[in-house]
């Protein structure tokens, strides 16, 4: 599975720490090697080809070709900490629809979002069909019309509001098998790649949590999502061209800590 330029390798034994699951060993001053059954247990992470720092080692399970440098132009902390404090959820969207290529460049970014021991399994519906968005409102609506504690949205759909949506023109939807444990931590993670990367882009996000409830409860919304049979939605966010733009940020509590 490894193999290493010898001519190359600085015997720094920095892929020996890299590697989280130990495969790789390097005893004294020798050239680092994996241990037995390393093609079993490895993860897929790269980080051992990442950290090389004279490109010595490669992974036949993540080629070396398929990796791509490190931006250098990447924001400071200053620049990260306004984004992260002046993103806003969106709840009015114009009727204007996104590019796909738009589109493609936030599930490019999501797909990046770390997963559980680089599982990988998660899956997207990107839905921009007007109709199969109507779907998911009528859907939405019918679970929520059985429920008291949702009574006031039913009766704000019913005055032609739409509470499900906010009339966003896409609904981005991971999901993972039903079976699998971190569908819903790592689809939470990923749609928190797609809505920052959206914010800087202009575009307004909002996280459809009633989608996400009702499609754990109503079986025909869950094709209605591109979601197939053993596969359940770790979450879902609308996307759209926000209406409105915030000119301040909101007071929030203050962080309950506990220093130990």
């Amino acid at each position: 599975m490894i193999t290493i330029d010898a001519r190359k390798c600085a015997r720094d034994g920095l892929c020996v720490q890299a590697c989280p699951v130990n495969l790789i060993r390097m005893d004294g001053g020798a050239v680092p090697e994996e241990i037995g059954g390393a093609a079993d247990r490895c993860i897929r992470c790269g980080h051992c080809v990442a950290v090389c720092p004279t490109n010595a080692l490669d992974n036949a399970l993540t080629p070396a070709e398929d990796y791509r440098p490190v931006p250098e132009d990447r924001p400071d902390a200053e620049a990260m900490e306004n984004l992260l404090v002046s993103r806003r959820s969106a709840r009015a969207f114009r009727n204007k629809p996104i590019a796909r290529e738009q589109l493609e460049r936030l599930l490019e970014a999501a797909r990046r979002a770390p997963t559980a021991s680089n599982a990988q399994q998660l899956s997207w519906t990107m839905i921009r069909d007007p109709q199969r968005l109507d779907r998911v409102r009528e859907l939405s609506i019918e679970w929520m019309s059985g429920n008291p504690a949702r009574s006031h949205y039913v009766e704000t759909a019913r005055q032609g509001r739409d509470v499900i949506l906010r009339n966003a023109t896409a609904l981005a939807v991971v999901h993972g098998p039903a079976d699998y444990l971190w569908t819903a931590i790592d689809g939470t993670i990923a749609l928190t790649y797609m809505e920052l990367l959206a914010a800087t882009m202009g575009l307004g996000t909002c996280w459809a949590g009633l989608v996400t409830a009702a499609s754990a409860a109503i079986p025909d919304l869950l094709p209605a999502l591109g979601v197939p049979a053993g596969n359940k939605v770790g979450g879902a966010i609308m996307l759209g061209h926000p209406r409105l733009k915030h000119l301040l940020v909101p007071p929030r509590n203050a962080a309950r800590v506990t220093w130990l």
